[in-house]
Order: C-alpha cells, then sequence, then structure tokens
C-alpha cells in the first residue's frame, strides 16, 4: 500500500467518524423537534385562544336530513357542538382530522355557501375520543363516516371557512417544513474533503457500503429494532372444557347430606336483601375457576366480531355483533357452581387462535378492586377489526329462598376500521331453591345493545321461569333491533340452544344462532400461559392449590388453602395501609368521564396491511409488530385524534438553504421554554415561531370573521323586521331564557294568589285572628310545593330547557327547605310563646331561638336510625336535609294513604252500610223528642227553684232565717237536677248525630241503587281489591326486601303486552300513561292535601291558636310534597328520573319506598282493627 492510499484511508477514516458525529447530531436534533412539534398541536388543541373561526353551521347528516350546529376550526381539527357550550360535557358531537381530509366546493340547490370534506380513499374522518376525552358524542342524527357536507347561510362567510380549513390543512406542514429548512441548514456545515465524492462513488460498488449499514441500523433504532427477536409470553393450549347440559335441560344440582347442614348454616348468617359479597361462602359450591377466567367464556366466538368488521350494511353489522354477544350463554358448567372471587391485584391472561383470519384474540383482566368488587378486562384482535373493553361490578342479593348475582357495567366493542362503539349490559343469574325446592339456575333481566353512530340498537329480555310454567319454558328469551324507535327484527328462541330472529316486513324467520352441537364444533381454540413462567398473581398460580383440593373432593383442604389466599390479600391491604399507600392498578386506569376501567395499552388504530405484521404479548402488555414505529392511538386519549402525521408535503423547492430565519422579536417563548430546548433545540424554537405567527393569524382572521358575519345577520333582521313592521320582536330579543323565566314565575304568581286565597277564604273564613305573615308562609310553601310538581311535569313534556328546569327545581327545593327548617319552625315557637301570659315580651325572641334550636337538635337526631343517606355526606350537605324531610313526609303519607286506603271503601261501599229503613228513623226520632221533652221538663223545675230562693233572698232577715231552713233541703236536689239536665242534652246530640247518620246512610243506600251508584260501588270493590293486593305486596316487599326495578307503569303495560298479545311500542306508551299518572298524582295529592287541611283547621283552630294551627299544616303540607316528589319518582321512566337524582342528590330512594311500605302496612291494618271494633260496637247498639 503506498502512501497515497494510506493518507486517503485515513482521510476517509475521519470524514466517516465526522459524519457519523454530525448524523447523531441531526438525529437528536429529529427527535427533539418531533417532541416539540407534538407538544405544541396538543397546547393548540387545548388553548381556548387558539380558534381560526368559531361560527354556526348547518351539517348534513347521514339521513340527508340538515342540523345546526357550532363549529370550531382550529390548526389541523375541526371539532363539532351541538351549541356554543363547548366548554362543557356533553354537547361534543365529533371531531374531524383534516390532515387526511381534502377539501372541495359543493354546489347546492339551498341558499348558501356548501362545501365537502371527505378522505380520498373512503376512510373515516373522525377522530375516536372529543377534545376533554369523550367516549360518546351528543345525541344527533347520525353523520357520514368518510366525509362531511357544510352549508353556511352567506357566500362570505362560506368564502371565509373555506380560507380558514385552507389555512388549518397547512398548519401541520409548516412545522415539517420548518425542521426540513433547519436540516438543510445543518447539512450546510459538513465540511467534505477534495476527492471524498468520488471515492464514495467507487466505493457504491461494493455489495454493502459502511455508511449505508450505519444508516440501516439507525433507521432500526428508531422503529424498535424490527429485525430484534421479540420475546413474547409462552402460550400452551388450554385444558379441555367441560360443558354442562343444554337444549330444554335446566341447570340443576343436588346437594349432599352432609353439605345441607353448612347450607342451614349460612343462611342463619344473612337475611333477605344482603349482599352476599362478603359472606364466607363453603368451597363444595365454588367452580374451581377464578371469576376474570370465567368472564373469557363470552370470546370463543370472537370471529364472529371479524365479520361483522367486515360488512358494508349497519343493520347485518348488528346483527352480527348480537350473534356474538349471544354466543357466550350456551356453556353452562356441571351443576351449579360460583367462581372464586378475585383478590385485588389478580390477573388472567390468554388468547384465541382464529384460523380465518390467521389472528389471535387476546384477552387480559384484572381486579381493579375488591369492596366493591369491580373486573376490568380488554380484549383485542386488531387484524380482525374490533377491541371489547369492560368493567364488571358483581353484586348478590339474597331473597329468602333465592338469590340473584347481578352484572352491574358492561362492556364496549368497537370496530375499529367503521368507528363505531356497540355499548352491551349483562343479565343476572337467578338461582332458587335454596330452601325449598330444587336447586335451579337460570338467566334474567332485560339488556341492551346499542350503537350511536348507526342509531340500531337490540333489546333483549331473559326469562325466568314461571311458577306454573312448562318445562319449555325454561331459559327463554325475546326481543328486537330496532332503528331509532322502530322495530326491525323480533328475536326468540332459547339462549343456551337455537335462538331466531324475524323480519318485520317479510315475517321470514332465520336461525339467528344455533344448533349447539355445530356451534360447540366452531368453538375457538385457547391457549393460557404456561404454569412455569405465570406470575404469583396470576389466576390459576394463585388458586391452584384451592382447585387441587376442590378436584380432589376434599373440602377441608379446600377451605384452608382458600383462607391462605384471601389472608394473603388482607395482608397486602394492611402493608399498604401501614406505609399510607393505597393499591395502585398495573393494567388499568379508571376513565373519569365514563367510569369504565380502561387497559392502558390499548391500541385503536385500524389495521395497517402494509405496515402491521402481528400482535403479540409481552408481560401484559399487548403489542404490535410492524415494519416502521407507529404511535398507539388511545380512545381515551387525546392522542387518538391522530393529527400528528404530516403529509403531502408540497412547494418544498420555496424553502431553500438561504432563506432567512424571523427576526429574534417574533420569537415568542417563555422562559422555561428556552430552559427546555437546551443548546440543540433551534429547531424547535423556529417551530415555535409557526405557530406563534398561526395564533396571531388565527386571532385576527377570528376577528374579522365575527364582524363580518354580526354585521351580515344584524342588516338581515333588521331588513326581514323593518319589511314585516313587527315591533315585538324588541320584548323577545333575549331570546328563551325570557321567555322561561317569564313562564315560571307566571305560574308560580298564580299558585301563590290561589294558596292566598284558599288560606282566607277556607281556613280563616270564621272571626280567627289573622297574620299576613301567617298567611304569607302559606302561601308561599304551598306556591312552592306546587313548582316541583310543575316542573317535574315540564320535565317530562320537556317544555322549558333541561339546565333552566335543573336550577328552577333547585332553588325551588332550597327555598323550600329553607321554609321547612328555619322560618316555619322559629315562627311557630314565637307565636306559641306569645300565647302564654307569664312569659314577657321582651323573651319571646330568645325562647324562640332557644325552642328552634332544640328542633333543629331533635330533627337532626331524628335521621340517625334511618339508612336513608350514603355515608359519604357531610352533616350540612343538602342531602342530610332532604333524607330526614323526606322520612317524615313519608311517614305522614303513608299514615293518610293506608287510612284512606281502608276507609274509602268501608265508607263508600253498599256492602257496608247497614239497612236503615223508615220505622228506625221515626223510633230514633221519637227517642229525641222524648229526650227533649225531658229536658225541657227539668228545667222548668229548676227555674221554680231558682226562683223560689230569689225571692226567699229579698225577704227581711227573720223571714229569710225561717225560709232558708225550710229550703235547705231542696238545694240538694238542684244540683241533681243539673246533672240530670247534661246527661239528657249529650243523650240529645248522640241521638241527633245517629238521626243525621241514618239519614245520611239512608240517602246512601239510595243512590247506591241508581246507575251512577252502581259505577260507584264498582270502583269501590275494585279499590278494596287494590288495597288488599296493596297491603299483601306491602308485606311482601317487607319481608324479601324487594323494590321495583322498573316503574310500576311499565311493568303493567309489558304484562297486558304479553298476556293480551298486543305488539305496540311500550317506551311510547310509558312515558305519556306516565305523565298522566303524574300529572293526576300531583293533581290529587294538592286536592286531597287541602281538604284535610281545611278540615283540621275547622276542628283544632280557635282565636287564639289559629295562626299555630296554620302554620303547622304550611309544615306538614311542605314535608308532604317533598316526600311526594321522592315517591313519585319511582312512578316515572328512567330518563325522566335523573333530573329528580341530579337535584336531590345521591339519596337512597329504595328506602322511602320500603318505609312507606312498613307505615302503610301498619296504618292500614290499624285502620281495619279500628273500624271493626267501632262497627262491632255500633250493631249492637242498634239493635237494642
Amino acid at each position: 500500500m503506498d502512501g497515497s492510499d494510506v493518507s486517503s484511508a485515513t482521510s476517509y477514516t475521519l470524514d466517516s467518524s465526522q459524519t457519523k458525529t454530525k448524523y447523531k447530531k441531526r438525529k437528536l436534533q429529529y427527535h427533539q423537534a418531533k417532541k416539540r412539534a407534538t407538544r405544541e398541536l396538543m397546547r393548540a388543541l387545548k388553548d381556548p385562544t387558539i380558534v381560526l373561526i368559531a361560527d354556526w353551521l348547518k351539517v348534513r347528516g347521514t339521513l340527508r336530513k340538515w342540523t345546526r350546529v357550532f363549529c370550531v376550526l382550529k390548526p389541523g381539527l375541526f371539532i363539532i357542538y351541538k351549541n356554543q357550550k363547548t366548554h362543557k360535557h356533553g354537547h361534543w358531537i365529533g371531531t374531524v382530522l383534516l390532515n387526511c381530509c381534502e377539501l372541495i366546493e359543493r354546489p347546492s340547490k339551498k341558499g348558501g355557501f356548501c362545501f365537502k370534506l371527505f378522505h380520498p380513499l373512503d376512510q373515516s374522518i373522525w377522530a375516536a375520543r372529543g377534545p376533554k376525552g369523550e367516549a360518546f358524542g351528543a345525541v344527533t342524527q347520525p353523520l357520514p363516516t368518510s366525509y362531511l357536507i357544510c352549508r353556511s347561510p352567506s357566500d362570505e362567510s362560506g368564502r371565509c371557512w373555506m380560507d380558514g380549513l385552507e389555512m388549518a390543512l397547512k398548519c401541520n406542514r409548516l412545522l415539517m417544513k420548518t425542521l426540513h429548512n433547519q436540516w438543510l441548514q445543518d447539512c450546510s456545515g459538513i465540511v467534505v474533503e477534495d476527492g471524498f465524492e468520488d471515492k464514495a462513488m467507487k466505493e457504491s460498488n461494493y455489495s454493502v457500503d459502511p455508511e449505508d449499514e450505519e444508516e440501516a441500523i439507525s433507521e432500526m433504532e428508531e422503529a424498535d429494532l424490527v429485525e430484534k427477536v421479540i420475546q413474547e409470553t409462552v402460550y400452551v393450549p388450554a385444558p379441555p372444557e367441560v360443558f354442562g347440559a343444554s337444549g330444554e335441560s335446566e341447570q340443576v344440582e343436588e346437594v349432599a347430606e352432609e353439605n345441607k347442614s353448612l347450607i342451614w348454616t349460612l343462611m342463619k348468617q344473612v337475611r333477605p336483601g344482603m349482599d352476599l359479597s362478603k359472606v364466607v361462602l363453603p368451597t363444595f359450591i365454588l367452580e374451581p375457576r377464578s371469576f376474570l377466567e370465567k368472564l373469557a367464556d363470552y370470546y370463543y366466538h370472537a370471529d364472529l366480531l371479524s365479520e361483522a368488521a367486515k360488512e358494508n350494511d349497519p343493520y347485518k353489522r348488528m346483527q352480527l355483533v348480537l350473534k356474538f354477544y349471544l354466543s357466550g350463554f350456551y356453556k353452562k358448567p356441571k351443576g351449579l357452581k360460583k367462581p372464586y372471587n378475585p383478590i385485588l391485584g389478580e390477573v388472567f391472561r390468554c388468547y384465541w387462535y382464529d384460523p380465518s383470519t390467521d389472528s389471535r384474540t387476546f384477552y387480559i383482566a384484572e381486579q381493579v378492586s375488591h369492596h366493591p368488587p369491580i373486573s376490568a378486562f380488554f380484549v383485542t384482535n386488531r387484524k380482525s377489526g374490533f377491541n371489547i373493553s369492560g368493567t364488571i361490578l358483581a353484586k348478590s342479593k339474597y331473597y329468602g329462598n333465592s338469590l340473584s348475582a347481578i352484572m352491574c357495567g358492561g362492556a364496549r366493542i368497537t370496530l375499529l376500521n367503521r368507528g363505531e362503539n356497540y355499548i352491551v349490559t349483562l343479565p343476572y343469574a337467578h338461582c332458587k331453591g335454596l330452601v325449598l325446592g330444587t336447586l335451579s339456575m337460570e338467566l334474567g333481566g332485560s339488556v341492551s345493545l346499542t350503537c350511536d353512530r348507526t342509531s340500531y340498537s337490540a333489546l333483549i329480555e331473559f326469562k325466568l321461569r314461571p311458577f306454573f310454567g312448562r318445562s319449555d319454558c325454561i331459559n327463554m328469551l325475546s326481543g328486537k333491533i330496532m332503528l331509532g324507535k322502530e322495530t326491525l327484527a323480533d328475536i326468540s328462541g332459547r339462549w343456551d340452544d337455537t335462538i331466531y330472529i324475524t323480519d318485520k316486513q317479510t315475517n321470514e324467520t332465520n336461525i339467528l344462532w344455533g344448533p349447539i352441537e355445530v356451534a360447540v364444533a366452531h368453538r375457538l381454540k385457547r391457549s393460557d400461559v404456561d404454569f412455569d413462567v405465570q406470575e404469583e398473581f396470576e389466576s390459576s398460580k394463585l388458586w391452584i392449590k384451592v382447585t387441587e383440593a376442590i378436584k380432589a373432593c376434599d373440602q377441608e383442604w379446600a377451605t384452608i388453602e382458600k383462607t391462605k389466599v384471601e389472608e394473603l390479600q388482607r395482608q397486602k391491604a394492611k402493608d399498604l395501609a401501614d406505609k399510607g399507600k393505597i393499591h395502585q392498578t398495573r393494567l388499568f386506569d379508571l376513565d373519569t368521564n365514563s367510569n369504565m376501567w380502561i387497559y392502558r395499552h390499548a391500541d385503536y388504530r385500524p389495521w395497517d396491511i402494509q405496515n402491521d405484521l402481528f400482535q403479540y404479548e409481552c408481560d401484559f402488555i399487548i403489542q404490535t409488530k410492524a415494519l416502521h414505529k407507529t404511535p398507539i392511538v388511545k380512545s381515551n386519549s387525546v392522542r387518538s385524534l391522530n393529527s400528528l402525521a404530516v403529509s403531502n408535503m408540497k412547494d418544498e423547492e420555496d424553502w431553500t438553504d438561504g432563506e432567512e430565519t424571523p427576526s429574534d422579536a417574533s420569537l415568542i417563548i417563555t422562559k422555561e421554554e428556552e430552559e427546555e430546548l437546551g443548546e440543540n433545540d433551534a429547531v424547535c424554537k423556529n417551530s415555535t415561531v409557526i405557530l406563534n405567527e398561526v395564533r396571531a393569524v388565527a386571532k385576527l382572521v377570528k376577528e374579522l370573521n365575527d364582524r363580518m358575519n354580526t354585521i351580515s345577520s344584524d342588516m338581515l333582521f333588521l331588513r326581514s323586521k323593518l319589511i314585516s313592521g313587527d315591533a315585538r320582536w324588541f320584548w323577545f330579543s333575549n331570546g328563551d331564557c325570557w321567555s322561561t323565566a317569564t313562564t315560571v314565575v307566571v305560574v308560580a304568581a298564580l299558585v301563590f294568589a290561589c294558596g292566598w286565597l284558599f288560606c282566607i277564604r277556607q281556613l280563616y273564613s270564621g272571626n280567627q285572628v289573622r297574620y299576613h305573615k301567617v298567611i304569607f308562609l302559606f302561601s308561599i310553601t304551598f306556591c312552592l310545593s306546587c313548582t316541583m310538581f310543575e316542573l317535574i311535569i315540564f320535565e317530562i313534556l320537556n317544555f322549558l330547557e333541561s339546565s333552566v328546569r335543573y336550577y328552577y327545581l333547585k332553588l325551588t327545593l332550597y327555598l323550600l327547605l329553607l321554609l321547612l327548617i328555619l322560618v316555619i319552625p322559629f315562627s311557630i315557637a314565637q307565636y306559641t310563646l306569645r300565647n302564654i301570659r307569664i312569659i314577657r315580651e321582651s323573651f319571646v325572641n330568645l325562647l324562640s331561638g332557644i325552642s328552634w334550636l332544640l328542633f333543629l337538635y331533635g330533627f337532626w337526631k331524628f335521621g340517625f336510625p334511618f339508612p336513608a343517606l350514603s355515608s359519604r355526606f357531610g352533616i350540612f350537605s343538602i342531602e342530610n336535609i332532604i333524607s330526614r324531610v323526606g322520612v317524615i313526609g313519608v311517614t305522614v303519607m303513608a299514615m293518610l294513604s293506608g287510612f284512606g286506603a281502608v276507609n274509602c271503601p268501608y265508607t263508600y261501599m253498599s256492602y257496608f252500610m247497614q239497612n236503615i229503613t223508615d220505622s228506625d228513623v221515626r223510633n230514633m226520632e221519637r227517642r229525641y223528642l222524648k229526650t227533649i221533652d225531658m229536658i225541657l221538663t227539668k228545667k222548668k223545675k229548676l227555674l221554680l227553684e231558682r226562683r223560689g230562693y230569689t225571692s226567699v233572698e229579698s225577704q227581711a232577715n227573720w223571714l229569710r232565717l225561717v225560709a232558708s231552713s225550710i229550703l235547705s233541703s231542696s238545694e240538694g236536689s238542684g244540683a241533681l237536677l243539673e246533672e240530670e239536665i247534661n246527661y239528657l242534652e249529650e243523650a240529645a246530640r248522640q241521638l241527633l248525630t245517629e238521626i243525621m247518620e241514618m239519614n245520611d246512610m239512608k240517602r246512601r243506600l239510595l243512590y247506591s241503587k241508581t246507575l251512577r251508584g252502581r259505577y260507584f260501588d264498582f270502583l269501590g270493590y275494585f279499590f278494596s281489591i287494590y288495597c288488599v293486593l296493596k297491603l299483601i305486596m306491602a308485606t311482601v316487599n317487607i319481608i324479601f326486601d324487594r323494590v321495583g326495578k322498573v316503574d310500576p307503569v311499565t311493568r303493567g303495560i309489558e304484562i297486558s303486552v304479553h298476556l293480551m298479545g298486543f305488539d305496540f311500542d311500550v317506551k311510547f306508551w310509558t312515558q305519556h300513561i306516565s305523565f298522566i299518572l303524574v300529572g293526576v298524582i300531583a293533581v290529587t295529592s294538592v286536592r286531597g292535601l287541602l281538604i284535610t287541611i281545611s278540615k283540621l283547621f275547622s276542628i283544632v283552630s280557635s282565636d287564639k291558636w289559629s295562626n299555630i294551627v296554620c302554620l303547622l299544616l304550611s309544615e306538614v303540607m311542605g314535608m308532604y310534597f317533598v316526600s311526594s316528589v321522592l315517591l313519585i319518582r319511582m312512578s316515572m321512566p328512567a330518563e325522566y328520573r335523573s333530573i329528580i337524582t341530579d337535584v336531590l342528590g345521591e339519596l337512597k330512594f329504595n328506602f322511602y319506598h320500603r318505609w312507606f311500605d312498613v307505615i302503610f302496612l301498619v296504618s292500614g291494618l290499624s285502620s281495619i282493627f279500628f273500624l271493626y271494633m267501632a262497627r262491632k260496637k255500633y250493631i249492637p247498639d242498634k239493635g237494642d
């Protein structure tokens, strides 16, 4: 080798080393610039000041109908809201990702300017989540998936939108162009020696170029070394499955004699209505696997979701998703077994291989909470096009001879390439025959499967076997598939056998799922993690000794090992508590928007056949092996917007090396940002410059657009009003707020006036001393009480805006509680103390305040024995006040209802009336007249005696002494006469009352023989039957601690539909009948209470105490109406209960219904007893 070769080799080595250094520097700058661009774009998304345009537009839905929405244009994003309240939850509709869209003007026959955003490859343009992580958009008409057509009111505003969209489409590209420009500038600083270029050209003939090899290695490092061998969890085939009986057979089990004593011991520990999650169950009823593993039974037919993802017809997609949902129920264990309760932190994982797509469906589950027991799971097969995320809260209720395992929560099935979410719920398992009968289990309850994007839904009811049902009534289900409110198909069959679907238009019936023999043959093969590589808290390894003991039928050993596992959990919790820490979930995070636990490594990107190779799992992290690194898209993250991709770079020739950089004055960078940038972050500074310039331009465009829109709308508005000559629009310039406030205030004023007139004309109709303060308190209490009913009816009618109804109802409730707790009790104490003469006026207010404090203390202590409130509320919370007011009001209401339910049939039915003849009335009248004659005779005799005594008093002294000695003997007879007269007068009053009652009873007997009387007599019989049924149901509810899950109207209509065979929309008619029922209850409650108040007032009022009685009636009336709202909630459909729940707080509403049943039963039975005793005593008297 000569000297020139040596020097050239040395030069090449130095140049190569220098080039590597420069390359690493550029690579570092590249990563920093990419992170900086990501932060800036996320800041632009969350910063409310970065808005290009925000205005109203009309968008066309899938059904070709236009909807007015509020649109916000940001760099790279086009966000749609229901209205201008963009900062509130529940108003976001959708987000269009502009980086994958093209923009074009669209001709339209309608007025205004029309344009279209579309994906050139007919793919989805929508983001999976909202700006604040919303999982679901607001309910509106469905929008197209791959395009969006918008229309502005004028051509000027439309052109403004077009310019703004063009700018937003270029915003992401500006960052990349800045990066490219800076990279060229850095490359210009590299020194290249003479001859290097020639040598490089010569060495290009080599098979492997060292620089190319280094660059390839760097690319592989950036892509996480794709060629490197992937470390994947070792899986082995799962053990063979064990199936229970299917078809028409019922799932039953015979309890061994040695285990029956354990069941009776368990029965002594529980009571009806008790949650069994904290009860230690005997091991002989345990299934040898964890609940986390049992949840995996639903995914042996996950290949059906692969078919659904490929289906283009949304109706058929819904059928396939429903078919997959129903495929998870037919597998039943042998006998009646309950899986292990997972301990906190327990995990389970497995997968199913799908040969049709050569893919694997991975399943990962974790117990994220122990009290309450919450299990979270995630299922994914991106190659087949679906993810499933679920959260299950397992509850169990004991009802005496039966118990129910309730699965609260649900799952979300996501079709990745469609952007559709299907929300599903689960039925409950009902086990009966614990004490009497055969021990058996079946599924029950109503479940739903809904897709908001397509508006398709399915409702399925799992039916329990009727009490007198035949064997063919076992494991039945029925349901329907709907589009909106229109029923498209009916579902029927057995959930453990064949299920049929009947099309409503063609009446054609086909098999949706089954038969079971075919289904079992097509089950996917499951693989579990090799036992040797499992971790300590994986289900199979955690419960292995318990499982071995149960399989060996050694219950004692199983109990010992089960206790060890539970003790391990308790010790772990104790160690965390000693350190002042709480348990941290390993795989799932709580999404506060949906209260769902989300798998933190979930990827919601559609499968890319050009880049993605396969999915694999390692250390509980499900990943995708790809040719190139791609961002993970999480549906619960802002990253789901996927707006970081830079595409369609054009006009690169305009950005050259010698382009001037912006001046320092345009660098708007904070001190913290400068420290974060560092030495090699000049590229990021230029990116910040671009974003700051975009921010300034966006602000200017927004101001200009707002001014143009304001001027244009004002001119059109003034022109239309001037042409029409209508001047009334000035009164309504503030929109719905003015009309809403006016409506509520006017109605409240009318009700207040009615209460004032009732108080004056009915209560104070006599000569009682009236105070305007008392009348005002009565009227305002009556007004606020009726306003609550009014707003509830408005809620059903959807008369006012939802937020307005909410705030008015809350204000009304708070004012009413202020009256009931503070004003009225203080006024009662004040007036009572003033009527006591020994108390001075100066001490009245002080003693009234002390009395009020005593009342408040007693009122507060009154609520302690009643579990009406959740324990997490503070002492001064509004829920505490409502709970105590509700208990008092419900008690009064139940007592009146119980007495009325018994007294009304007794009073108005002819069966309970005694047969009265004319001779009976004449005999009673003769007795009355004879008594009157005796009274007159004795009064004359007494008067004569008193006159004789008076004449003696007027005589002289010596004559008075003689006469007094003679008349002294007659003084005793005068006193006896007065006693006899008083007794006879009382007897005369009783006889007169009896005569009036007999005449009234005789008149009612005659009336009962008329057509109208017989009609009311029939109603009395019907009401008597209802009274008996109500008493029986109240008894049953008390004994078994039952509270209805469905409102009575819905349940009644459903029963009628099933018995009579009608077919109509139950939910639609439920809403209307519930409205009528609520109105009737409201009117009846007001009328009945006013009548009762007037009667009580007339009985107990006097000149001295009339005001106190009026205030007491006001207190009772207010509490009565508050409790009516608590109880009326159960008579309303679920969608109308939300506003009452939001206003009243998280009360235990079921308690009030149980308490009502208790008091109603006691009042009803007491009324029956006293009426029976009174009648028994009255009938013999009539016979005398």
